[in-house]
């Protein structure tokens, strides 16, 4: 603010000063608009460039217009009258703003603008004969009306052996120069994918957070759409920008190269707060993005208010979710147990349930925030992609598993029976129960969860902490309802013996869990890992037996023998479990998430090829640790799926998550995705259509059919 009051000052004194140096001709002075033709230098040198300014003073309220003027209105236009040999080059523009008028957007400025062009004078130019220029305006000054203006300005510079510069000139250009686009140091590129252009810079310094917008201005009109939102990704290597293409010519651009410039609006504290560079970007392939590109296919973006309604249904519908089913049961048995107790501890229960389930969504929250400030790509499972998790996860179910069926006691109350079953582990098993469901919540995405979590990640930290909270409430709330009604209580079986038999059989679907994640971290880092992961449950069994004993000895030697080998194992069990690392590659006849006979694997540049041929193409995003993911393959693509590829000339192309994949990462956001499944049909010809998270056979072979 400070640097552009300094140099609207410059400029006011540099006119006067001019006027005084110049003939009064090199002025016009109209009711909207004053310009004046600026020298560089009084007397010029043949041989030798010098440069014109032509300096607009614009009243305060109006407008005048860039190049590209937008969806109406018209640039100034010059035209020189030059003697012979002598010439004018092209106008250097200052870097335009949005003036919006809505529905419709123009480029231009306000208070004033300043084109700089090149003035040569031809070497064997007779010394001392004067150089006359004309220079014929044209403009168009707008506010709630437009007023067409025009005029001509002229000015008669002697030639000499030596320039000599204008002492008025140095603050013109100097604010010519500050308001014109700086030179784009990043690597640009930009790919049209039906009705948008992509325009990607990459470098990690624009990718940082001190960049909250960005806008790009096509130097040629007809290019974009000037009214329609520009949405802009930033991840680590970089910023992508999505536009609109016009529909305004007859035919869409279709050129080799994107010139304009692109304003960068940044919140760095003590730099300037906006940054326009001059870009020329030549086409490439364009898959680069964050969480927060709602592009067409994504159907527009989502507001908080709407994210956070969205994430509590979400929450609500993933308990129904097969992955958390085997916790759900276990907190059926804790509530049928405090039923029948007193109101107040029927409640704390209750509410300590939802206490777990939110500390643990929050923790993934901080960590899913803490991760993407550092530059990561991640999104929802993102600690499922980690073996160390992975093998951690694994364990914690076969220790609950083992606690079931009675091989020792974190003192749940469930081992007798009548009263003592009324216990049901207190406020504190609650708690644990509900963490315990929040984590195992996470390899399963319910409907309303993908553009609740894509959109928030885009938001402020407390908004996203919010849609976070929500979603992990939602996932409470039926219990948390159950445990504040008094009539539901009293439908609720009376405790007794079968409540321990229960318990014991809920042990077998833990243990079936803690197989499914061995399994997973083979996929993550090879079957000697699934090795190294059972051996691990073989001593983790030993070292809570050891426990069981020292639970059960009456002898101090006893319970130190038991306590000391549990030790011994745990350690053990934690020297393996650390010791797990991704693999660099597929493990053969491990992971089935892709490369299956049906499907080929996924890539980037393969979709872009298939694309570019007009092949459709239908997508599958998934991983061996997302159960609706394996729940949907299993029941929706049969047959009929099959079929419906094969009939109606669909390639399929399946990408393997399980791991982390940048590829896969930057498809989801571009889709305004945080996680897997994600379903996609990109017809021949058209925008993608994204598919539901849950589908069914019917549905599939409905999209295909249409494409």
């Amino acid at each position: 603010m400070l640097r552009g009051f300094l140099a609207a000052i410059a400029i006011g004194f540099a006119l006067v000063s001019t006027g005084a140096a110049v003939a009064d001709t090199s002025r016009i002075d109209d009711e909207f608009v004053s310009s004046t033709l600026v020298p560089e230098h009084l007397q010029l040198t043949p041989g030798q460039t010098s440069r014109l300014a032509l300096d607009m003073e614009i009243a305060p309220g109006w407008h005048t217009y860039w190049i590209n003027a937008g969806d109406s209105g018209e640039a100034v236009s010059i035209d020189w009258t030059l003697p012979e040999g002598v010439k004018v080059g092209d106008v250097s523009w200052p870097a335009p703003h949005r003036q919006p008028y809505p529905p419709l957007m123009n480029y231009g400025y306000s208070d004033r603008s300043t084109l700089v062009m090149d003035l040569s004078v031809p070497r064997g130019w007779p010394e001392g004969e004067p150089v006359q220029i004309e220079a014929g305006l044209f403009w168009l000054v707008c506010a709630e009306v437009c007023i067409p203006g025009e005029g001509s300005v002229s000015l008669s510079l002697p030639t000499g052996p030596t320039s000599q510069p204008n002492p008025a000139a140095p603050p013109v250009f100097a604010a010519a120069e500050m308001s014109q686009p700086v030179a784009n140091p990043y690597p640009a590129r930009f790919q049209v994918k039906g009705d948008e252009i992509r325009l990607r810079l990459s470098s990690a310094d624009i990718g940082g957070n001190a960049i909250k917008d960005a806008y790009f201005f096509s130097r040629e009109w007809g290019v974009v759409e000037h009214s329609a939102p520009q949405l802009v990704s930033r991840d680590s290597t970089g910023l992508t920008l999505v536009a609109k293409i016009s529909t305004e010519t007859d035919e869409p651009f279709d050129g080799e190269q994107l010139e304009g410039v692109i304003e960068l609006v940044s919140t760095e504290a003590g730099g300037p707060d906006r940054i326009v560079l001059d870009v020329a970007a030549g086409r490439g392939v364009v898959t680069s993005g964050i969480a927060g590109y709602q592009g067409a296919a994504a159907g527009g973006s989502t507001s908080f208010p709407m994210a956070v309604l969205f994430a509590f249904l979400g929450g609500i519908i993933l308990n129904l979710m097969p992955c958390v089913f085997p916790v759900l049961a276990l907190k059926a048995i804790g509530f049928a147990g405090s039923a029948h107790g007193s109101a107040g501890e029927r409640i704390s229960h209750g509410v300590a349930y939802t206490a777990g389930v939110l500390v643990l969504f929050m923790v993934l929250a901080v960590g899913l925030i803490v991760l993407k400030g550092a530059g990561e790509a991640v999104g929802w499972g993102f600690q499922l992609q980690n073996p160390v998790v992975v093998a951690f996860l694994a364990y914690v179910m076969f220790l609950v598993g083992l606690n079931l069926s009675g091989v020792f006691d974190i003192n749940t109350g469930l081992e007798g029976a009548g009263e003592g079953a009324a216990q049901s582990g207190g406020s504190r098993g609650a708690f644990f129960t509900g963490a315990l469901a929040a984590i195992v919540a996470t390899p399963c995405s319910a409907p309303f969860m993908a553009a609740a979590l894509g959109a928030a990640l885009t938001m402020s930290v407390p908004a996203t902490l919010m849609v976070f909270a929500a979603l992990g409430f939602g996932l409470a709330f039926p219990f948390l309802l159950l445990s504040l009604s008094p009539q539901v209580a009293r439908l609720m079986p009376k405790p007794g013996p079968w409540m321990v038999r229960l318990k014991e059989v809920l042990a077998f679907p833990m243990y079936a869990t803690a197989a499914w994640l061995v399994w997973v971290l083979g996929s993550l880092s090879g079957q000697d890992a699934m090795l190294m992961a059972m051996v691990g449950g073989v001593l983790l069994g030993f070292a809570v037996w050891m426990f069981g004993i020292a639970q059960e000895s009456t002898s101090t030697r006893g319970q130190i023998f038991g306590r000391l080998g549990a030790a011994v194992a745990v350690g053990l069990v934690v020297f393996y479990a650390t010791g797990f690392e991704t693999r660099s590659g597929p493990v053969g006849g491990v992971s089935t998430a892709a490369g299956s006979e049906l499907g080929e694997p996924f890539s980037t540049a393969r979709l872009a090829q298939l694309r570019a041929e007009g092949k459709p193409v239908f997508i599958n995003m998934t991983a061996d640790w997302c159960i609706t993911c394996k729940v949907n393959e299993r029941v929706a693509f049969g047959e009929g799926f099959k079929r419906a590829l094969e009939e109606n000339d669909v390639t399929y192309l399946k990408g393997d998550w399980t791991a982390r994949d940048p590829e896969i990462t930057a498809l989801l956001q571009e889709f305004g995705r945080v996680g897997v499944p994600l379903y996609a049909i990109y017809p021949r010809e058209g925008k993608p259509e994204l598919l539901p998270q849950i589908i069914t056979p019917s549905m599939m072979v409905e999209r295909l059919g249409a494409v």
